[in-house]
């Protein structure tokens, strides 16, 4: 039975859920991580097959995110009201099995409003102790989420049998491969009492000297989609921004775009792409860049996606070639990014 019960709104959360329940997966099993669109079989009742397993009192990560308590019905009235309210009967379920709850705060929230505010059961998320799970710093926020669970007995799967199993689900990209082993032997080196920035700063140390990646590049997708972006490395951090990218003329936008006019009688012509990562390299090997992104409106600074870029350098530090992960259409695109000459 699964250890792990991820719990969201599907009208703005099904984009992270998905994505927690891969990183997670990978970490410790597919068969420990629940999610409904993935582990509800045929045939079954929905709601009788959630119960059963909130019933095996498992750690119920909620998604906060601003549709979860702020969507409301045909009528308008909320929805977390509604007692038949699917996401209301899981946290009710939950807690009344003794489940441990753990919110997890997405999309700007900050903090679960005030319980005076909040139906029950939602009137008792203060009691538990919430974690932030943002798109820009994923892989920090997924790995300090991975402490907690260890810290409740959830321990991820052994280093041999989570290579095996990444190596064999062919949705995960070799670059996000990489990332899972190196977060387990992160944790791992965590647990012998190794630090953390010890690690990050080992690695840094042992890549080569030509490979910071600040400065202007040039980065394709596809013949006719390229994006200009900034790099900016401090140690091993990464941050990324992008210059403003026409989308009004592109297919594959026109379905958000229409979306976007229906909700806010306005025209989504231009977004940004920005990020924060790290940059780190195992030894004997080049340098891996690893940020968690978010795609804005421009203007207005509305978040419109999220995903990762993975890429790594190559030796003369003039090109990187990697993978773009964008969760809203779960796909995984090659790129390559070439390094553009410095303004003089």
């Amino acid at each position: 039975m699964a250890q792990l019960f991820i719990s969201y709104r599907s009208s703005d959360g099904r984009d992270k859920a998905t994505a927690l329940a891969r990183d997670l997966g990978a970490l410790y099993g597919d068969q420990q991580v629940f999610l409904d669109k993935d582990d509800l079989r045929a045939g079954v009742r929905w709601r009788d097959e959630i119960a059963s397993t909130l019933k095996q009192q498992p750690v119920l990560l909620l998604l906060l995110t601003p549709h979860l308590l702020a969507a409301s019905d045909d009528r308008g009235q909320l929805r977390i009201d509604d007692p038949a309210d699917p996401v209301r009967r899981e946290v009710a379920d939950a807690l009344a099995g003794g489940a441990h709850l753990i919110p997890l705060l997405c999309d700007g929230v900050t903090a679960p409003p005030p319980a005076a505010d909040l139906p029950p059961p939602f009137n008792r998320l203060g009691e538990f102790t919430w974690r932030p799970l943002r798109a820009y710093d994923w892989e920090h926020d997924v790995r300090r989420l991975v402490d907690d669970l260890q810290a409740l007995g959830i321990a991820p799967m052994q280093p041999a049998a989570m290579a095996a199993a990444a190596a064999a689900r062919p949705s995960v990209g070799r670059a996000r491969r990489r990332w899972l082993v190196a977060a387990m032997a992160a944790i791992l080196a965590l647990a012998l009492g190794i630090g953390g920035y010890a690690l990050r700063a080992a690695r840094v140390a042992e890549s080569p000297s030509n490979t910071d990646v600040t400065g202007a590049w040039s980065a394709t997708l596809s013949s006719d989609e390229t994006l200009s972006l900034s790099l900016r490395q401090t140690g091993d951090q990464v941050e990324l921004n992008s210059r403003p990218v026409p989308i009004s003329q592109r297919a594959d936008w026109a379905e958000y775009r229409s979306f976007w006019r229906e909700r806010f009688g306005s025209e989504l012509d231009t977004v940004t792409y920005r990020g924060k990562g790290s940059a780190s390299a195992l030894p004997g090997e080049q340098l891996v860049v690893d940020i968690a992104l978010q795609i804005v409106s421009t203007p207005g600074d509305v978040l419109v996606d999220t995903g990762n870029l993975n890429a790594t350098i190559t030796a003369d530090g003039s090109t990187m070639a990697g993978t773009l992960w964008l969760n809203s259409k779960q796909l995984e695109r090659e790129l390559r990014l070439a390094r553009r000459p410095s303004a003089k």
